[in-house]
């Protein structure tokens, strides 16, 4: 028996696959967020503007949206290990390239590149889960996983700034590069992902035609929106609103990533009460948290506690959504994960249009209210849906 399946448990705890899959979860995230922190070193150093270093984020954030709608087929027709092989080498190869990039074009370009892998490999990640998952667990499961979002937040980024002040902005490339290099190793030793794709490949039409997915994908994009936009402009909150350094407000950020980590071990929630029933209190527990922001946002201490319990209830969210879809159709999962991850790419997007006009309107309050709304908005959704959902082996709810 070798380590590998020593470590393969059958209750939803912590094994090798579920590992390897929050690590590629880890990577997407890392990259994501990384240049946030050092984009004015990348300016610096290649001798371009911060404006013009930033359309990295944008070719990255449209790149995943674009293959997560038009290139997910693939983990149908190559089977899902071969397609996360694929696709890690990838993005491993473009955040390499991101590092040795000269010119802000190079880094552009790379970036694009970078989405196109992260766009095929998050929703063939998700999609993986509910295959090693024990019959049962999925929820658990998936809530381990999907924690590789807070250790980009609390570990993979503040490590990669570090390494960048100590030694360059290129060398925190050089340490996301290794970790995807880590990750795509890992890939394979998970199982290939026949049973999912038995039924052959499934076009992007098919999955949408699916009972109940567009409703699901909508309450996903509310959802998104109104995390996005108020989590875009929280550092704003705590520098200007409050006064306080950007060190402050990373601290902010930090406690909600550390709710978010502290969240993942109670997957179990979800697999007892089912993300279906679960999801409209957690819906409407958000929309009181924007709104509990309006009074917690006055003073830093309060906020940070805020910002915790709001990383808790949002990695339930997060987790109910991405259970629902995963569970509409088995045959085209990756299909769902794929507009799934499109959709929330394309909230991001929006976010920061629409909330950051109504920030200039009317600050950090008006950003709450907006979220608070759209929340509600997706739970009177939810309850509509609700008649509909099924979990496989049980009566609708």
């Amino acid at each position: 028996m070798t380590i590998y399946q020593n470590l393969e448990g059958n209750d939803g705890s912590f094994t090798f696959r579920t590992v390897v899959l929050l690590l590629g979860v880890a990577v997407i995230g890392s990259n994501a967020f990384l240049i946030s922190p050092i984009l004015s070193d990348i300016s610096h150093s290649l001798g371009a503007s911060v404006a013009q270093v930033a359309w990295a984020v944008s070719a990255y954030g449209g790149s995943t949206a674009m293959a997560g709608l038009f290139l997910t087929g693939l983990a149908q027709r190559l089977e899902y290990r071969l397609t996360l092989q694929l696709a890690g080498c990838v993005l491993a190869a473009s955040i390499l390239a991101s590092g040795l990039a000269t010119h802000y074009v190079v880094l552009v370009l790379a970036q694009s590149l970078a989405g196109l892998g992260a766009g095929v490999m998050l929703p063939t990640l998700y999609s993986m889960t509910a295959i090693i998952a024990p019959k049962g667990r999925e929820s658990a499961t998936l809530g381990k996983v999907i924690t590789g979002w807070s250790l980009a937040m609390v570990a993979g980024v503040p490590l990669s700034a570090f390494v960048s002040d100590l030694l360059s902005w290129r060398y925190a490339y050089y340490l996301v590069f290794l970790m995807a290099s880590l990750a795509t190793l890992g890939f394979s030793r998970l199982p290939a992902g026949d049973r999912s794709v038995s039924g052959g490949s499934t076009t992007l039409v098919q999955a949408l035609a699916i009972p109940k997915a567009k409703p699901a994908l909508m309450i996903s994009f509310l959802y998104m929106v109104s995390f996005y936009g108020t989590y875009t402009f929280l550092g704003s909150q705590v520098q200007q609103g409050l006064d306080r350094t950007a060190t402050y407000a990373g601290f902010a950020v930090l406690a909600y990533g550390l709710g978010f980590g502290l969240a993942g071990m109670g997957g179990n929630l979800l697999d007892t009460w089912t993300p279906q029933k679960l999801i409209k209190p957690v819906l409407l527990a958000i929309a009181s948290i924007y709104l509990g922001f309006l009074i917690l946002a006055q003073q830093y201490w309060s906020l940070v506690l805020g910002c915790i319990l709001w990383g808790i209830v949002n990695q339930i969210g997060l987790n109910c959504l991405v259970s629902i879809l995963t569970q509409l159709d088995e045959r085209q999962r990756v299909r769902l994960m794929g507009v799934y991850s499109a959709v929330a790419y394309g909230g991001t997007m929006v976010a920061g249009i629409t909330f950051g006009w109504l920030y200039q309107l009317g600050k950090f309050p008006m950003l709450l209210l907006t979220a608070a709304v759209l929340c509600v908005t997706a739970f009177l959704i939810s309850v509509w849906l609700s008649s509909g959902f099924t979990r496989p082996g049980y009566p609708p709810r």
